[in-house]
């Protein structure tokens, strides 16, 4: 089994390779449904979950519910989350989390603490990083306006091209426009920052070190500065 720092590496790559069906924003409401502070953007639970079942294994990870507390307008929890390394069950830290209650729906209530609490403790080994260093926001932003349907443009009539060579337009805003094809790694521009993307990029080092690019050991991403 690989060691935990590389399949935690392959747990975010999973997750950002996801985009923008991956996140969701997080508001928080009062009991008139008004906002309240910042919106805040997060991987969803469920997208999180299945991408650690898939590289640590679900016989490899579980949670303790430690304390748990029913107010009027929350639930809180709190959970403790162990993995099993070498054989053996390390506690890896605990985390309180919390849900608003809808309409009265205390249990479902109950169960977004339990999760909120489970996601905070796997922040404490770097699982979801991007979204406690605000990374989401822009992916998805980016990914929302996509899906919006544009206003048709008015036909304009083309210049003159008589004797002149056509070239294709280059997209300024694909980092891959400018950057080698590696099998298996595609590229994404994140605010100015090209971040490699793709399963076993060590394995592809030494192309990602030709192409500029440096390993980051606190976002454990290959990544450069775009041009």
């Amino acid at each position: 089994m690989a060691p935990l720092q590389e399949q935690i590496q392959s747990i975010n790559e999973r997750l950002r390779a996801f985009g923008n069906e991956a996140i969701q924003e997080i508001k928080m409401t009062d009991k008139g449904g008004n906002q309240i502070g910042q919106i805040k953007y997060g991987f969803r639970p469920q997208y999180v979950f299945d991408s650690v079942n898939e590289v640590l294994g679900p016989e490899n990870w579980r949670y303790e519910l430690t304390k748990e507390e029913i107010f009027e307008t929350q639930a809180v929890a709190e959970v403790r989350l162990f993995v099993k390394i070498d054989g053996d069950w390390l506690c890896k830290g605990s985390h309180k989390g919390q849900m608003q209650i809808v309409k009265g729906n205390v249990g479902d209530a109950q169960k977004g603490a339990i999760t909120d609490a489970i996601q905070k403790c796997m922040s404490l080994l770097s699982i979801g990083s991007d979204a406690y260093k605000g990374l989401l926001k822009n992916v998805y932003l980016q990914g929302t306006q996509r899906t919006q349907p544009t206003a048709t443009q008015p036909k304009t009539k083309p210049a003159s091209t008589t004797n002149q060579p056509v070239e294709p337009p280059v997209n300024q805003s694909d980092p891959s426009a400018t950057l080698p094809k590696i099998a298996g790694v595609t590229f994404e521009n994140r605010q100015g920052v090209i971040i490699a993307i793709g399963d076993h990029l060590f394995d592809k080092k030494e192309l990602l070190k030709a192409a500029g690019f440096q390993w980051d050991r606190n976002v454990k991403t290959w990544m450069k500065q775009a041009a």
